[in-house]
């Protein structure tokens, strides 16, 4: 005969039939645990779990009603099954029984078949329900993953979109400031380098980059080769988009200034800025990639591209919005391709005042 397993509390106050169920359920390979009455069954509940509860309910100190009912409202006990065995018979005391919680309800004198019959169909409902829930902790877990994920390489407002609706419109947003640093002569040292300490050495700055932006209520958009591009005013609207650009990029030549002085492979970077509107979307469907596009970001290049070593160069629209709070070099004039001449600044630090 096959051998059953699971765990039994057996909460009843008649000798005769504690010790008729105790062997019935331990011949069946079951490990029972009993009680008198309700009031001891709660104190055995304080330190085991059973699989299953067979209840009387006529009991002395507490019966078998109140103790289901109590059970129900304890987040430890209230998922465990409770079958009632009693010579109540009536049809109310049978749905006072389900009412309080009880899956199943056995009359008294009971056969011996239809109680382990029941016994093992509800051990095994139990068991498919503990099956199923620890699938759905896994998946949820790994949704959480991939949530995560998401959140990584796409903004906010995009990866939310993405895991509700599975789409996200591009968008045109107005007010953003777009900042790309680029690092200086970054080809030539990088051929001197092992791949192993280039890697290494490139994923030390971006990641004090990623910092210093995710302080300043940017976001960093990609990283292409050496080159970090970052923005503010996507994910969320901004006011101080601008702002909090200028802030991050002297916050990041600032960092390698720092770091150039304790290691022997050192870093300089150009950087350039400008602010306007610029559209975003997904481009893919297999692997995604939120980009953005627009005169914005061109404008941001070139300011980078005719930027110098440890500066930071920005457009006339930038001084415009920061000249009250920031300090500039005086304005250049810089021929740039498809805008003619234009006038720039070096952005050099907050004012002090």
């Amino acid at each position: 005969m096959q051998r059953s397993s699971g765990t039994i509390l057996l909460v009843e106050d008649s000798a005769i039939n504690r010790k008729i169920l105790h062997t019935l359920l331990a011949k069946q390979g079951y490990e029972v645990c009993v009680a008198h009455h309700g009031k001891e069954a709660l104190s055995l509940l304080a330190h085991e779990r059973p699989d299953l509860i067979l209840l009387d309910i006529l009991m002395p100190e507490m019966d078998g009603l109140e103790l289901c009912r109590l059970l129900k409202q304890n987040g430890a006990t209230r998922d465990i099954p409770v079958i009632f065995i009693s010579s109540l018979d009536h049809t109310d005391d049978i749905l006072k029984g389900f009412a309080v919680g009880g899956v199943d309800y056995i009359t008294k004198p009971f056969q011996p078949g239809e109680v382990l019959a029941r016994v093992h169909t509800h051990l095994q409902l139990c068991r498919l329900q503990r099956q199923l829930e620890e699938k759905n902790r896994l998946l949820e877990a790994e949704k959480q993953k991939s949530e995560a994920l998401l959140l990584n390489v796409l903004p906010v407002r995009v990866a939310r979109a993405l895991m509700e609706t599975g789409y996200c419109a591009p968008q045109l947003y107005d007010a953003v400031t777009v900042c790309f640093v680029d690092i200086v002569q970054f080809t030539t040292t990088a051929a001197t380098l092992s791949p192993e300490t280039l890697i290494n050495e490139l994923n030390e700055v971006f990641t004090a980059f990623d910092r210093i932006v995710e302080i300043n209520s940017c976001e960093r958009m990609k990283t292409i080769g050496d080159a970090y591009l970052f923005v503010s005013g996507i994910s969320e609207a901004n006011r101080y988009h601008a702002r909090s650009v200028a802030t991050a990029a002297l916050e990041m030549v600032a960092c390698l200034r720092e770091r150039n002085q304790n290691v022997s492979q050192s870093w300089q970077v150009r950087v350039g800025m400008h602010s306007g509107s610029v559209v975003g979307g997904i481009v893919g469907t297999r692997k995604y990639l939120f980009d953005i596009f627009g005169d914005t970001v061109n404008i941001a290049a070139r300011m980078e591209a005719l930027s110098q070593p440890m500066r930071i160069h920005v457009s006339a629209e930038v001084h415009r919005l920061l000249h009250a709070e920031f300090v500039f070099s005086s304005p250049m004039q810089m021929t740039m391709k498809g805008k003619g001449v234009q006038s720039t600044w070096f952005l050099e630090g907050w004012r002090k005042d």
